[in-house]
């Protein structure tokens, strides 16, 4: 113990915290993480908090993997403890009998062969006999001495092993429970970790599918955005930002919700948008004042409306579950044009979200506010 604190306070400098402290406070906070990671919202996280989760469960899943294999270890250690103090406990026991024995048979020789001053002693009238007995046992006490000696000792010994014994037995039991606490952990971040990574690879394999789909239908897209965009487009009407703020660009948030997936290459394909994780028959709103010149089903992005806004500028919105701006139609800033879903490829409802300058994609966080 002595040298255990003394290697502690070589290694700690003067006012640093004790390794073992760091320790649980590392432990604590990996354990704050997986919990949090396990209750991560699989439809409205970003696949960068999909991502995080997954490492931090499959972190929490080695550490519980870990904890098993030491509370195994323990128990075993245990076992082999109540086995080793049950073998010293039999043995004892076992000199014990042997012992008695010693004694039986040394009173009955002595009975039946005393020694000459023990044959006068058995031979004498003048003693009743009962104190004939006391004496006769005295005398074999007197010279079964040394075994008696012994059988006490065996008999010490055996009250201090049947304690170690029950000691260990109990250690073994705590290990025990222990071991099947630590293997419940081990299934739940299992559980955990399945859930989350389950969610995951649904996720990129449905963005895969809409990229590739997208992919298909981009050549078509811009084709059909260049020809129905105008030079210059004036809304004849008021456009109204739904909460006030409108960026540089002239433009207002379609939604409102978490940017549940960046814009750009990702998982081996390319995101031409953002996702917006809003709930399912959230309100979609035209981000600026425009002219639809789309309104209908493509494969991969679902029922869509595509807004020019005039210069070369349009805006696309994807997945709804149902559109209300028809082809055509002008539309203001802040104007229903339908509303969330999941139609085409999409793992929830959110809202897949374009910025295109004459036709191509373009970050939309550069021109939002």
């Amino acid at each position: 113990m002595l040298l255990a604190q003394l290697i502690s306070t070589v290694r700690a400098p003067a006012g640093a915290e004790p390794i073992s402290s760091l320790r649980a406070r590392r432990d604590a906070a990996r354990a704050r993480h997986a919990q949090l990671a396990s209750q991560v919202d699989l439809l409205r996280a970003s696949d960068a908090q999909l991502e995080a989760a997954v490492r931090s469960l499959a972190k929490d899943v080695q550490v519980q993997a870990a904890s098993v294999d030491a509370a195994r270890a323990a128990l075993h250690a245990a076992g082999v403890a109540v086995d080793a103090a049950d073998a010293r406990l039999s043995e004892t026991k076992s000199r014990i009998g042997a012992l008695r024995e010693q004694v039986v048979q040394r009173a009955v020789a002595e009975y039946q062969e005393p020694a000459t001053n023990f044959s006068e002693f058995v031979a004498s009238r003048n003693l009743d006999d009962a104190s004939r007995r006391r004496q006769l046992l005295a005398e074999v006490n007197n010279r079964s001495l040394d075994v008696l000696d012994q059988l006490h000792a065996a008999r010490d010994d055996l009250t201090v092993q049947q304690a170690e014994l029950d000691r260990a037995r109990a250690l073994a039991s705590d290990r025990r429970r222990e071991s099947e606490a630590r293997l419940a952990d081990l299934a739940a971040a299992l559980a955990a970790k399945d859930r989350v990574e389950s969610a995951l690879r649904a996720r990129i394999a449905v963005f895969q599918a809409e990229t590739d789909s997208v992919a298909a239908e981009e050549a078509d897209l811009s084709s059909l955005i260049r020809a129905r965009q105008t030079a210059v487009y004036v809304f004849p009407g008021v456009s109204v930002s739904v909460d006030g703020k409108v960026s540089g660009a002239g433009l207002i948030w379609p939604a409102s919700g978490p940017i549940t997936s960046p814009f750009g290459p990702r998982w081996g394909g390319f995101h031409p948008g953002i996702d917006i994780g809003a709930p399912y028959g959230a309100p979609l709103r035209a981000a600026k004042a425009g002219k639809v010149i789309f309104s209908g089903r493509m494969s991969g992005y679902g029922n869509v409306v595509v807004v020019d806004h005039g210069g070369g500028f349009s805006t696309l919105y994807a997945h709804q579950s149902s559109v209300v701006a028809s082809d055509g139609a002008d539309v203001a800033q802040g104007q229903l044009i339908g509303y969330c879903g999941a139609t085409g490829n999409a793992t929830g409802p959110h809202l897949h979200f374009e910025t295109r300058v004459n036709g191509t994609p373009q970050d939309p966080m550069r021109f939002l506010p």
